[in-house]
């Protein structure tokens, strides 16, 4: 007995051992000037202060904050999520008398209370010099620095430093799990994920080891680029040389497949037709001959569905026939009788001067108030308005309003109005076809892909960078990269050599292809060239059909799937519909691939392995909710496809089984995933007949 108990010790020693061994202890900063730019942690000063408030948490100590006329400062940062920190560091101008407070609430923090902790007790600190403090480690919502300079009235204060200690787990593979064709070849990324399940780029800088386990299928080199031979499964695997660190993921190797397409999104617009009727009983477009703007309309709806396989769907929720412009004119509102007179003018000349000296601009602000468009978007009865108005109306292509509006292919407009959220206007001129309508959302989709990219890496648009973003590598041509096109931008397709050079004949290798894959971006090339985009059926009301095309085919390459990564989501077409609401979703998505969506789940959750498998033709599959859920258990093909939804309804806590019967269904793997809330969990399953 006495033996036995001396091995099950030795065993738990070992089992310690190995977990310890497992893993990268490492000491770092908390980056609150990050945290505070992202409005997740909020400083405040006292007395005020009406500088840059950053400066104590840029990163640079003689960057100071300065303050005249006092001789201390409190500094309370308050953060929306707990931090843990084991170590303080400041640097001042000045000889100082400093101390370090925290508290999980206001209240505490100001009684001295409840959760409330000295940290680090008052102490000297010499001027230009760090001084630092550690402490026992503490979970914190709050901390109050307090500052004195004993000799002089003035604070010269150049950074507040919080350390806390990080452990770093296990390494992730991305994307995963892995889909590949046979001999095509797939650059992985590794992320670094800590004991909290945050990810962190990867910082190991000595030797990595890669690892295929079936060699005849795929191998992996040192750098962790995959080369796929053959159809079947293996898997990858990457650790430190000392085994602190592992990681694994499944690699598929089938014939074909597309990754998981997002659900359909509905957009909710208001149309606004400037096409009043006139002296003569004609509209403006039927007194000049130009195109019908509800027609357009609605062809840019029926396009939009179409290129993007059912993902954009723009409904039109108001549809307002104007009888005013919103049109300054050499500071007054145009009137249509007026304009109507200016547009029988030869050459436009007048319109033409006042649009050259800028005497003629749309007023935004004024139409958006008057229409309530700032009301109706604040409470979600609107999500966008579109403008389709005659020439020399003053209008942009697109414009961005709002309090958090960047550029839009035009210049933000921040105020004048009641707008909380973003509202994006479409200007659309009916003189031209729909293709150029069309042209109008691609540079709308170019501002908030540039932005979304701008925020997640800090990096502007350029497709010649050597290490890319997938903005950059989406939008090369061959005259920027000779070999390396894919899908070009919106005035320059893939072999395009000049401005608006949709119809080029010549025949260059893109890339395009891979984006329906996306994120697994593979090495498949193809040769394209008008022929490849122009639309074929033919569109009355645009004009140039390889215009028309071409729009449709970078449209339809835009990414519209599931996931995150590299802090942005798969689905570009979010950012450009509803830009807010798209990068709240991706800080909230973990960066795992295409169909398993979250690898921590809450405890009480659990979805397992389906019984039999392989299978033919039925399969049990078992699972466990904590607490009364609206559950949804779907089957998914290769290809992302939806083939068959076994539950969609409220389900009780506790165990459930529920059997699919695939009979009907061909051979090969599919996927199977169950959400509830925002959990989703995916595994894979083979129907083997």
């Amino acid at each position: 007995m006495k033996r036995r108990k001396h091995y099950l010790i030795l065993f738990i020693l070992f089992v310690c051992a190995v977990v310890t061994q497992a893993q990268i202890v490492q000491l770092r900063s908390v980056d609150i000037g990050a945290l505070w730019k992202a409005g997740k942690a909020h400083p405040n000063f006292v007395p005020a202060y009406s500088g840059d408030t950053l400066k104590t948490f840029d990163g640079n100590p003689f960057n100071a904050l300065e303050m005249l006329n006092t001789d201390s400062l409190i500094l309370t940062v308050q953060f929306d999520s707990a931090i843990s920190i084991e170590k303080a560091k400041t640097y001042f101008w000045h000889n100082a008398e400093w101390f370090l407070e925290s508290a999980n609430s206001l209240t505490d923090l100001n009684s001295k209370s409840g959760t409330y902790s000295l940290l680090v007790p008052k102490k000297s600190a010499n001027a230009f010099q760090w001084d630092s403090s550690a402490f026992a480690k503490k979970e914190v919502s709050l901390i109050r620095l307090s500052i004195k300079n004993p000799s002089d009235s003035t604070i010269r204060f150049g950074e507040l430093v919080l350390e806390g200690s990080i452990t770093f787990t296990k390494f992730i593979i991305l994307p995963q799990p892995i889909q590949m064709i046979p001999n095509t070849s797939l650059q992985l990324q590794l992320k670094i994920q800590d004991e909290q399940g945050n990810f962190y780029s990867n910082f190991i800088t000595s030797p990595i080891s890669w690892e295929s386990s079936n060699h005849s299928i795929a191998t992996v080199d040192e750098f962790g680029k995959i080369s796929a031979f053959a159809l079947g499964d293996c898997e990858i695997s990457v650790r430190t040389l000392d085994n602190k660190l592992k990681g694994f993921a499944s690699l598929s190797i089938v014939q074909d497949f597309r990754s998981l397409k997002v659900k359909p999104m509905t957009v909710k617009v208001a149309l606004v037709l400037q096409d009043p009727v006139l002296p003569s009983s004609n509209r403006i477009h039927e007194e000049f001959g130009w195109r019908d703007p509800m027609q357009l309309s609605n062809r840019l709806v029926f396009h939009f569905k179409e290129a993007t396989d059912s993902v954009v769907n723009f409904q039109f929720v108001e549809i307002i026939e104007a009888n005013i412009l919103f049109t300054r004119f050499y500071g007054n509102f145009l009137g249509v009788t007026q304009y109507a007179e200016l547009l029988k003018e030869p050459g436009w000349k007048t319109l033409r001067a006042a649009e050259d000296s800028g005497q003629i601009w749309f007023d935004y602000r004024e139409m958006v108030k008057y229409y309530h468009f700032d009301e109706k978007r604040n409470n979600d009865s609107i999500d966008e308005v579109w403008v389709f108005a005659a020439p020399f109306l003053g209008m942009y292509e697109s414009q961005l309003m709002g309090p958090k509006a960047f550029w839009w292919n035009s210049p933000p407009i921040k105020d004048g109005t009641a707008l909380t959220k973003l509202l994006s206007v479409m200007g659309l001129n009916y003189e031209r076809g729909v293709d150029q309508a069309f042209h109008s959302f691609g540079h709308r989709m170019e501002s908030a892909m540039v932005q979304a990219y701008y925020e997640a890496t800090g990096l502007n648009w350029d497709p010649k960078r050597a290490n890319p973003t997938p903005w950059d590598l989406f939008t090369r041509i061959e005259k920027d990269v000779p070999g390396g096109a894919h899908v070009g931008n919106i005035h320059f397709p893939p072999n395009g050599t000049s401005d608006y050079n949709y119809g080029n004949t010549t025949l260059v290798t893109s890339y395009a292809e891979n984006w329906y894959r996306y994120p697994l971006l593979l090495d498949q090339s193809s040769k394209v060239n008008v022929q490849t985009w122009i639309y074929q059926p033919g569109e009355p009301l645009a004009e140039g059909n390889d215009h028309l095309g071409f729009l449709r085919w970078w449209y339809g390459h835009i990414p519209r799937y599931e996931g995150v990564s590299d802090g942005v989501l798969n689905n570009w077409w979010h950012y450009a519909l509803d830009y807010e609401a798209a990068v709240a979703l991706a800080k909230s998505t973990p960066p795992v691939g295409i169909f398993d969506q979250m690898r921590n789940f809450p405890k009480g959750f659990n979805l397992e392995q389906n019984y039999p498998n392989p299978f033919n033709p039925a399969t049990i599959i078992n699972y466990t909710l904590e607490n009364q859920s609206y559950v949804s258990l779907k089957i998914f093909d290769m290809l992302g496809r939806e083939v068959a939804k076994l539950i969609d309804e409220p389900m009780s806590p506790g165990n459930h089984a529920v059997q699919w019967n695939a009979q009907g269904f061909s051979s090969g793997v599919y996927f199977y995933q169950l959400k509830t809330g925002s959990i989703i969990q995916t595994k894979k399953m083979i129907l083997l007949r």
